[in-house]
């Protein structure tokens, strides 16, 4: 999985609502990240007109490290009825 570290600035009515947010991305994704970025601080802040930058790529990687007694507990499938 693809993370970017993104700063917005998004003015509004009030103020401006700024910081500092990660968005997660599939790799395979066909989402341009400056896009998907300016549409998740949208999303966040209620503006229409926030100023995106992208600061940092990086990877995530999941690595299993303890299963706990609930895990023999928890449906791992659903059937549909």
């Amino acid at each position: 999985m693809d993370v970017f570290t993104y700063s917005y600035d998004c003015p509004r009515w009030y103020g401006r609502n700024q910081g500092t947010r990660n968005l997660y991305l599939d790799p395979m994704s066909t989402t341009e990240p400056i896009e998907a970025a300016k549409k998740d601080a949208q999303t966040i802040s209620g503006s229409q007109t926030c100023d995106v930058h992208l600061i940092q790529k990086f990877r995530l990687a999941i690595e299993h490290v303890e299963t706990y007694p609930a895990m023999a507990t928890t449906p791992m499938y659903k059937f549909k009825q």
